[in-house]
């Protein structure tokens, strides 16, 4: 099952966002024999500035970026992603980009803490509560 994880679970786990940290864990965390964990390339820019600002220290960002590498693999942004967010009436372009990504590659599920942000998504969406029952279901 293919799983895109929206750039805020990352987060939560890279600046240690003591409120959602360990249940977004939990998400990267699922056995990768069940599920096929992806990023967009877009968020992997993204996750590392945001760290960077917050954490002050690019050494423990890049390590940090390269331990998740580990769980997730990195789906490409190209420019038929572009065009189709372009085209697209979300009101995001960027939540409209990674949409697009997850359908790309052909996504079953995206799990992100901002489910209204992907309220016209053609790809079911999951809170990563939602995504951690469903993950232990299996």
């Amino acid at each position: 099952m293919v799983v895109f994880i929206d750039s805020n679970i990352i987060l939560d786990v890279m600046i240690f966002n003591v409120d959602f940290h360990d249940e977004s864990q939990a998400v990267i965390s699922v056995p990768k024999s069940k599920f096929d964990l992806y990023i967009s390339a877009a968020s992997c820019t993204d996750i590392f500035y945001v760290a960077n600002r917050t954490l002050h220290n690019a050494a423990q960002v890049k390590f940090a970026m390269k331990k998740l590498l580990k769980a997730v693999s990195v789906a490409g942004v190209d420019e038929s992603c572009i065009r189709n967010a372009l085209d697209s009436d979300w009101r995001d372009f960027e939540d409209s980009v990674q949409h697009e990504v997850a359908q790309q590659i052909r996504a079953d599920i995206i799990v992100t803490r901002n489910a209204g942000d992907y309220e016209h998504s053609a790809v079911r969406v999951m809170s990563p509560a939602e995504f951690l029952t469903f993950a232990n279901g299996r």
